[in-house]
């Protein structure tokens, strides 16, 4: 029986824009391709220069693959491109290329997706006090971080249940309900975007905030570490 799991995480990123990755394992495949209305990729990238289905990583009796999806600008592994249609081997480490290497991609593994978290020293426990008539957030001890009222609710929010995912509907009705069901003023993904950015240079250093592709963000300890490392 083959339990692998394998991270693919996006390395291109924009400013304002969270870490996005996705698990590949057996029976679950990655199909990477263009974000349009009715696209059916499960890794969606906003470039026109993606084909709709580009390429789609796999697991096969343990082994990793991916395959070029007869893409009109290509795909390589570690600088070499793919013939269309033709399975290449991949592994952890291995850096993934689309369009001559404007978006890129790297493998790594990661066999327990139910992690569990625990700090690296006991003495380095973090205290967190959140203060809501200030609006601000003292972690251990040091000086309060003010917050305007949208980030201050989105880092409560992510806080409260930290480790855990959090749809981005979630985040619109804490953060924007005012907006709810409108649809003339949709919470645009951009916006969502930004908020992150904002709130992750504010906590820098103390927390992570990470993003799950089509399922939501999750807020993690940066002194956490992951027990299978122990």
């Amino acid at each position: 029986m083959f339990n692998k799991t394998f991270k693919v995480v996006l390395r291109t990123l924009h400013k304002g824009q969270t870490e996005e990755f996705a698990y590949v394992y057996e029976g679950k495949s990655l199909l990477i391709g263009r974000a349009t209305q009715h696209s059916k990729a499960d890794f969606k990238l906003y470039n026109d220069f993606v084909s709709r289905e580009h390429c789609r990583i796999y697991l096969l009796e343990g082994k990793l693959f991916i395959e070029d999806l007869a893409s009109k600008h290509g795909t390589s592994v570690n600088q070499m491109r793919l013939v269309p249609g033709q399975p290449c081997a991949i592994e952890p480490g291995d850096a993934i290329a689309l369009i001559n290497g404007l978006i890129e991609f790297m493998i790594s593994i990661d066999n327990d997706l139910t992690r569990d978290f625990t700090p690296v020293n006991p003495d380095m426990h973090r205290t967190v006090t959140i203060n809501e008539h200030l609006q601000t957030v003292t972690i251990n001890e040091e000086a309060p971080i003010k917050m305007p009222t949208k980030e201050f609710i989105c880092f409560k929010l992510l806080h409260e249940n930290l480790d855990n995912l959090i749809s981005k509907e979630m985040i619109v009705q804490h953060v924007w309900p005012e907006r709810n069901g409108d649809p003339e003023q949709i919470v645009s993904a951009e916006e969502i975007a930004s908020l992150l950015y904002r709130v992750r240079k504010r906590i820098n250093g103390h927390f992570a905030i990470k993003a799950v592709i089509q399922k939501g963000y999750y807020m993690e300890s940066i002194l956490s570490i992951n027990l299978s490392d122990l």
